[in-house]
């Protein structure tokens, strides 16, 4: 009669948990800490294996996190629950960023301003364009999404920009997007369209600040002589 072997893998689950809450992610590799976030969507079944075939998938953290929940669930073992849960993480982050500033915040400096809109664009993978709306003493009072589309393809029309200014108030505002290649370098195309908003706002006595380029880096219109 066959012994008994020792699982040994019993026990893997709560060594895991008491790793990180020891050290947090320490020492952590990229597939562990995928693996540790999939325990709280499957109860029971081998994540490291898992975890193991979505990095070497999408080839890093990022990847999975910014994977398309239908593509997540093609992956044996990844259910509805986990591609959720992955897909989330992304926008939980963004929101606990954001949710770190006053509304009414005002910035001390174009550096605080840069932070700000990286958070602001956490883990977005197409173009986007948001509208910063500020109250007569430069104080933040609401941002706005303009609109979105393809990468380095999104085109919002000055009417939209301007009855969002309008709608909150603004006394000035900033338009700031991405460049989800990383570039962000001003194109042909953001000259034209901010220098086209700037005259249409001063119409409506609305001053445009500036516009932000989010990449790899934060680049300022304005700072580049971009603006009138």
């Amino acid at each position: 009669m066959p012994q008994n072997r020792p699982n040994p893998n019993a026990g893997h689950r709560e060594r895991m948990k008491q790793r990180y809450l020891a050290n947090g992610l320490k020492g952590f590799q990229p597939h562990e800490i995928i693996e540790l976030l999939l325990f709280f969507s499957i109860p029971r079944c081998d994540t490291n294996k898992i975890a193991h075939e979505l990095i070497d998938q999408y080839g890093s953290i990022e990847g999975v996190l910014n994977a398309e929940i239908e593509d997540l669930c093609k992956l044996k073992g990844v259910g509805m629950n986990s591609a959720i849960l992955l897909h989330l993480m992304p926008d939980i982050f963004k929101a606990y960023q954001m949710s770190r500033n006053d509304k009414r915040l005002k910035f001390k400096n174009t550096k605080e301003l840069k932070a700000y809109l990286e958070s602001l664009y956490t883990g977005d993978v197409e173009e986007k364009v948001h509208v910063m709306c500020f109250d007569a003493s430069s104080k933040l009072i609401n941002v706005e999404e303009a609109g979105k589309g393809s990468v380095n393809s999104v085109n919002i029309d000055v009417r939209t920009i301007a009855e969002i200014a309008l709608r909150n108030r603004a006394s000035s505002i900033a338009i700031t997007h991405n460049h989800p290649d990383g570039d962000p370098t001003p194109s042909n195309h953001d000259v034209y369209y901010t220098n086209k908003l700037q005259k249409a706002l001063r119409m409506l006595d609305i001053e445009l600040t500036d516009n932000f380029i989010v990449g790899k880096t934060v680049v300022s219109m304005r700072e580049h002589g971009c603006l009138e």
